[in-house]
């Protein structure tokens, strides 16, 4: 009973999982998610090879207040920097940041390349801009939003290393207008708070790469969170946020080039590679129901959960598809039913030898699961190492590959280990007659040995049970290893 229980508890589990899912695939193009911080549309996304982009080539230079800079040293930190404003602020994946040396002139170019994106205009106020945050004491003097403020002009009191990046986020005011709310972090909080009690009524001017996005007057003391109005958009504000989110970068950047990159491969190959997959998940469907029946039908109804975790999970990690992406899905198509084909494998060896069903699901499974563990352990690893070398050495369709087939491969193993499981264990419980039927398991008849149950009778092979006081005695055949229930 314990194990029925426990079964059922996991098929209502299975059951709620496999409706999220389904609202997940299914969901409107409109709908946005956003949970700490994490924003996403829920689209599955298309990579430059599918749909083209656009292509910046950004100088490098030294900044002004150190002119003798070592490029070369500070041109990885800025490239980290630009793709976390990328992902953050542009929600673009998949973007290709890589830099190289002009041997001739010895200056340094970083070329950036987005997938989908239209409006040139966005992406280059956010990855062109330095993003230098600076609060300044304009004292009594009230500074116009969009001013141009030259260095030194106004004493620095704080910087965008001041605040606290997990605090950053875009709002809105009782009038619907857009707001970043922001705080300071460590020994910059109680610096912050001294300042605005000391210079109450005086202006808090704030700029960005020397432009003042906001000159406001101190009403009073900040202790906790504030907040910067008087941004013109919500895409302004994001944008602005962004910047503030992930700092100032190290190496100011000027535009040398731009060019729109046309899709390589376009609708077409979408349209082949879908109908690849249809045709591979036909053929395992197909095959699993002819060989092995009843268990293939299990094996089937998993593998609809395994495509719709997949999907789900691809569009709420907001993952972008290249044509390398699409190939390791469908690669982890076939890998999906292997784990079920160890296990029907081992059940169908412990039904010829006499075991009741439950039992043979139970040892089977057991005896299949080092292998299982293994096969997919060895997988798992290939992804990992597939993914260092293609994040370090720029080689960006390889990490497409390896992750799209990681997600594959673990959802497999969940659908394999925990659901086909599950519903095996099921239909013992609501279709126990199944197991007189060795057809239904891709067995030859008489495969399968099924003890008979007589009142007052000893299964045929057996020695006969004594009675029981108060009713006729009854001989249960137990196969060693079968479980109570």
């Amino acid at each position: 009973m314990r194990k029925q229980r426990s079964s059922l508890i996991y098929s209502a589990g299975i059951l709620v999982l496999g409706i999220v899912a389904a609202l997940l695939v299914i969901a409107p193009h409109n709908m946005q998610l956003n949970v700490l911080g994490f924003q996403n549309d829920l689209k599955l996304k298309q990579g430059l090879d599918l749909q083209g982009g656009i292509q910046f080539l950004l100088q490098a230079n030294c900044p002004s207040k150190n002119p003798n800079c070592d490029i070369g040293s500070l041109i990885q930190p800025t490239i980290d920097n630009l793709n976390k404003r990328i992902s953050g602020g542009l929600g673009v994946n998949e973007a290709t940041v890589t830099y190289q040396k002009d041997q001739t002139s010895g200056k340094y170019f970083i070329s950036v390349e987005l997938p989908g994106l239209k409006d040139d205009r966005q992406a280059l106020a956010l990855i062109g801009t330095t993003g230098n945050l600076e609060i300044i004491n304009t004292g009594a003097n009230y500074i116009p939003p969009g001013t141009q403020v030259q260095e030194g002009q106004y004493p620095v009191v704080f910087t965008g290393a001041d605040l606290d990046p997990n605090s950053i986020d875009v709002s809105f005011d009782q009038a619907n207008n857009p707001q970043i709310d922001f705080e300071m972090q460590g020994a910059a909080k109680d610096k912050f708070a001294n300042y605005t009690q000391q210079n109450i009524g005086q202006y808090l001017t704030i700029t960005l790469d020397n432009v003042v996005i906001e000159s406001a007057t101190i009403q009073s003391q900040i202790t906790g969170p504030g907040q910067i109005t008087g941004i013109k958009s919500v895409n302004d504000a994001q944008r602005i946020a962004s910047l503030m989110r992930y700092g100032a970068l190290p190496l100011p950047l000027t535009q040398a080039g731009e060019r729109q990159i046309d899709p390589t491969l376009g609708a077409q190959a979408i349209n082949q590679s879908i109908v690849a997959a249809i045709i591979g998940l036909g053929l395992v469907v197909l095959f699993m129901l002819v060989y092995y029946r009843l268990p293939g039908l299990v094996a089937t109804l998993a593998l609809a959960l395994y495509a719709l975790l997949v999907i789900s999970i691809l569009k709420l990690i907001g993952a972008v598809l290249t044509l390398a992406g699409i190939a390791g899905l469908i690669l982890s198509i076939g890998m999906a039913v292997d784990a079920n084909v160890l296990i029907f494998e081992r059940i169908k060896e412990e039904l010829r030898a006499g075991r009741t069903l439950g039992a043979a699901i139970d040892i089977g499974w057991k005896r299949a699961w080092p292998s299982i563990r293994d096969s997919n352990a060895s997988t798992i690893i290939t992804c990992l190492i597939l993914s260092f070398f293609g994040n370090n050495f720029g080689a960006t369709i390889i990490v497409g590959f390896a992750t799209n087939l990681l997600i594959g491969v673990v959802t497999s193993l969940f659908t394999a280990v925990v659901v086909t499981r599950t519903l095996l264990n099921d239909l013992v419980t609501l279709f126990p007659w199944v197991v007189r039927y060795p057809a239904l398991f891709g067995l030859p008849k008489d495969a399968i040995t099924v003890p008979t149950y007589r009142p007052g009778r000893a299964a045929r092979g057996a020695q006969a049970a004594p009675a029981l006081a108060g009713g006729a005695g009854q001989l249960a055949l137990a196969s060693e290893g079968d479980e109570e229930e």
